[in-house]
Order: structure tokens, then C-alpha cells, then sequence
């Protein structure tokens, strides 16, 4: 693909870029199998000053002969404004040998409103932020605006950085903000639940808390919240510093929030959570034909195994850089997701992340292990002791959902770690593993 967007993709006037490097990033597909999405990262060299740079392209194919051409004239009738200093190659391409259409960041056909974002704090935020820095009269004297994730149709995460100073002692600061973009409304629902979760001062003296949100514009679609304090578990764990006691207190806050007061308005069936490891599995079984065996049992005994119970709120996509720590406090970020349903989902989906080591390479497998086992004793100390008895389910279907999120981002040594996540999942269902 690297020769094809040299070839294809046409640089903005006076911003002659070179591709340097094309990175599969991630790819998904309708499951009827009528349009599939790529989306790769690309590393670029301005030509004339050296700079380097990364962007994202993504690749878009129809199944339907002819649909795909016809959806890059659709779109191409559109004039996208977007600011010029995200701009580095024409936001569109048609590559007719491959029928391929080309978006360029930041033109998105679902994120709208992302360049009006892009564009920095509007002033009715630019107020909020300066509110943020306390008692005086703050002023802003510097800001930036940063792209830390982009998922391509779906959402992206800006950070916003604001320098002001204090007109009255002259005093200096820095704060930074997360603008999170959104194809729909969901984010207001996040920001409603954020709130609820803030004014429950029960959840503090539990021992968790969750990012302060600054609000939702409903024009731009965009949530905005301060940055959450503290380091996330991630770091902590990257670090190799004080790994059982991390992994206690995030068990104690992760129980915690099972007990809280939010009521989210969607709910996970055993029946959702079953297609969801169809879907991972039948990605697995086509990645590693030769473990189509052990694949098959495994969704047989999670199948066998998930039973209907008494729902409660949980995150659903709880992993290491959604929970940070700060001080013995345990706060908990990205809850887009939060909903009702087994409260053995999140542990059991940490534990998978913990032990498959994504996002922590790096990590011993042995410390990792330990980290889990230190998690395990403490959330099970703290919750009802029958739910025990559902983690090894639970923890499979959570292993083999991680080891599809391995190959759909094309990871080094992508095969290794996915055979030995799924001989991971299988010994997660036998009896005492944990």
C-alpha cells in the first residue's frame, strides 16, 4: 500500500510531503460482508523544511461493482472545510485498479464537525477551561491541539493544552483537556453519567472517581473533560512499581462501581456477549486455521457457561489506560461505554489485558501473572462469593476477544501472541485456574 498512496494521494499546494512509511493500523467489515474499512498511519517527511509528521488514510471498499466509485463522487461533491494546518495531502482519492476509495485525516464522512474541533477551544469552552485554573483572574496566553486517537468512522480524541497567566500575581500555568469527538449524541449520554457519577459523593469514599466533565456542545458533537489526575494503571505496570498493591486498590474501586448509582440505559445479554466472541472467533478461526479446533470448544464451553444474572453497572471496556491512580485513588476514564450486566465482565475483561500484556510488552509474564492473581483476592474479597464461579467463563470470552483486537491491529509478532492467547482462554475454563 506504501507505493499505492505515493502514487494516488495528491499533496496540498506549497506542502509537498514524502511517505516515508505506511502502517496497517486497523480494519473492520459489515458482517454481510458489503463494505470493508483499513485504516493505516502514515509517517511523512515534509520536503522542504524536514519535518516529520504522522497522518492516517483509510481505505474504503464495496463489495457492489461500481459503489464504491459512485461513493467517492457523492463525497466529492462536499466541500470540507478543514484548517490548513491539519491539511497535508487532497482529503479524497479514487484508486480505480484497486477500486478503492481514499480519506485523508481529518476529512471523515461520519465525523463531520471534526475540523471544526480540530480548530481549538471556541470561546464559551476557552471561558470553562480558564475556570478550571482556579481563583484569580487567568488570562489565555498559549494553546494546542493535539490528536492523540482516531478511529476512523467511529471517533477521536483531541488534547487540548491551555498556558494562561494570572493578571493579578502574574502567576504561570499549564492545564490539559480531552475533546472527544462523536458520529452521534452519544457523548451527551456520557456526560450525563459522568455527572451522576460525581455527585454521588459515596463513589469517593469508596475509592474511585471519574474524569470531570466540562460539558457536551451539542453543535459539534464533542464531550469535553479535564485531564484525569494521577497515572494510569498502564504506566504503573510499564514501571514495574508496586504492582500487587496497584492491582488491590483498583479491585477494591472496581467493585465499587458495581455498587454506585448510575443507570445506564443499555444492557449486555449472554446473548450479546455470545455474538460478540462469534464475531471475535470466527476472525480467529480464518487467522489460525490450524486452531479451529481449539477455537470451536472454546465458544462451546462460554456458551454452555454464560447464564442470565442480576445485571449491574459495569465499564464493559475496562482495561490498563482506561483506570488511572492517583494518591490511593482509583479513577476511571472513556466510560462511553458503561452499561448494565455481569459484574464479573469487567474483571474478568482487566484480567484478559493484564495477562495477554496488551499495552505492556514489555512486562515479565510472571509479574503479570502475579499482578492478576494479587487482583483476583482482593475483588473477590469484596464482592458476593458465589460470582467467583463465573470468572472462568468469563475470562475466556474476554481472552478471545483481546486476541482479535491483536490481529485487527496487526501488532508485531501478531501470530505468536494470538496462538498464545487463545491456549490462554483455554486453560481459563479449566477447572481452579484461578
Amino acid at each position: 500500500m506504501l507505493e499505492v498512496f505515493r502514487n494516488h494521494l495528491k499533496p496540498i499546494s506549497g506542502k509537498a510531503c514524502h511517505i516515508q512509511e505506511c502502517i496497517p493500523l486497523r480494519f473492520r467489515w459489515r458482517k454481510n460482508g458489503s463494505r470493508c474499512v483499513l485504516q493505516y498511519t502514515l509517517r511523512l517527511v515534509e520536503k522542504a523544511s524536514g519535518r516529520r509528521l504522522e497522518t492516517w488514510v483509510t481505505s474504503v471498499f464495496h463489495a457492489e461493482p461500481g459503489r464504491t466509485k459512485a461513493f467517492w463522487a457523492e463525497l466529492n461533491a462536499t466541500e470540507p472545510r478543514i484548517p490548513e494546518e491539519w491539511l497535508t495531502f487532497e482529503p479524497l482519492a479514487f484508486v480505480p485498479d484497486l477500486q478503492m476509495l481514499v480519506q485523508v485525516f481529518p476529512w471523515d464522512r461520519q465525523l463531520t464537525t471534526l475540523p471544526l474541533v480540530l480548530g481549538g477551544p471556541w470561546p464559551e469552552l476557552q471561558r470553562q477551561m480558564l475556570d478550571c485554573f482556579g481563583l484569580g483572574q487567568w488570562q489565555a496566553e498559549q494553546q494546542a491541539v493535539e490528536t492523540i486517537r482516531y478511529r476512523t468512522e467511529l471517533g477521536a480524541v483531541l488534547r487540548y493544552t491551555l498556558r494562561a497567566r494570572d493578571a493579578v500575581t502574574s502567576q504561570t500555568q499549564a492545564k490539559r483537556f480531552y475533546a472527544k469527538v462523536y458520529a452521534n449524541h452519544h457523548g451527551e449520554r456520557t456526560c450525563q453519567l459522568l455527572q451522576q457519577l460525581q455527585n454521588n459523593a459515596r463513589n469517593a469514599r469508596d475509592g474511585f472517581l471519574v474524569a470531570n466533565p466540562l460539558g457536551y456542545d451539542h453543535a459539534r458533537h464533542c464531550l469535553v473533560l479535564e485531564e484525569a489526575p494521577g497515572r494510569s494503571l498502564q504506566e504503573v505496570f510499564l514501571r514495574g512499581e508496586d504492582l500487587a498493591p496497584a492491582a488491590r486498590c483498583v479491585a477494591r474501586a472496581v467493585a465499587a462501581f458495581t455498587e454506585s448509582n448510575v443507570q445506564p440505559t443499555r444492557r449486555h445479554s449472554p446473548d450479546e456477549q455470545m455474538d460478540c466472541l462469534e464475531r471475535a472467533a470466527a476472525l480467529l478461526r480464518w487467522a489460525c486455521p490450524a486452531l479451529c479446533g481449539v477455537i470451536d470448544e472454546i465458544v462451546r464451553l462460554v456458551g454452555a457457561g454464560l447464564v442470565d444474572v442480576a445485571c449491574v453497572p459495569i465499564h464493559w471496556d475496562l482495561k490498563l489506560d482506561h483506570i488511572f491512580l492517583d494518591n490511593g485513588r482509583v479513577v476511571f476514564v472513556d466510560l462511553d461505554t458503561v452499561s448494565l450486566g455481569d459484574p464479573v465482565r469487567d474483571p474478568a475483561h482487566l484480567l484478559a489485558h493484564i495477562t495477554c500484556r496488551i499495552g505492556i510488552p514489555a512486562m515479565p509474564i510472571e509479574s503479570a501473572r502475579a499482578a492478576a492473581r494479587a487482583f483476583v483476592e482482593e475483588y473477590f474479597a469484596h464482592v458476593p462469593a458465589a460470582w467467583r464461579k463465573r470468572l472462568g467463563v468469563q475470562y475466556a470470552a474476554a481472552v478471545m476477544e483481546s486476541a482479535c483486537g491483536i490481529f485487527k491491529r496487526q501488532e508485531p509478532l501478531w501470530f505468536e501472541q494470538v496462538v498464545a492467547a487463545i491456549e490462554e482462554a483455554q486453560r481459563g475454563l479449566s477447572e481452579n485456574f484461578w
